[in-house]
């Protein structure tokens, strides 16, 4: 998710509208949605479609805040200038501080192997292994 002050403002104006019990304009709630998202969603005009994209934003938006106060920001500009600056920091790191050095492709496909391995279940003691014959 992609989030900038004005997004938050934005979709925080759109919370207030559905609240109302009116309907945001579906084409700038659409441009938001698909920004924050990083989605290519058409615009709609259907009421219970215009309802269901504010709740997701709504619920991304509360995840984004508890996210940033946990790390002491309270502007998203600043949480964002950061975590982009800390994740230049590791890639600019792991590049130098390889014997060869590599690219940031290189960097990142080796990262992706790694979230990947993490994520493979692991054994635990419960199952049974195989004994050598």
């Amino acid at each position: 998710m992609k989030w900038t002050n004005e997004d938050v403002k934005l979709v925080e104006k759109f919370i207030q509208i559905r609240n109302k019990g009116y309907y945001a304009n579906g084409g700038e709630l659409t441009e938001v949605y698909n920004r924050v998202f990083e989605k290519s969603v058409p615009p709609t005009n259907c009421g219970s479609c215009i309802r269901a994209r504010i709740t997701e934003l709504e619920n991304a938006l509360n995840q984004f805040k508890k996210q940033m106060e946990l790390s002491g920001f309270t502007n998203a500009n600043d949480y964002l200038n950061e975590v982009n600056a800390i994740k230049e920091e590791i890639e600019n790191k792991a590049i130098s501080s390889s014997p060869e050095a590599k690219t940031k492709d290189e960097v990142m496909k080796e990262r992706m192997a790694k979230v990947r391995a993490a994520r493979k279940p692991k054994n635990d003691a419960s199952e049974v292994t195989q004994q050598p014959e």
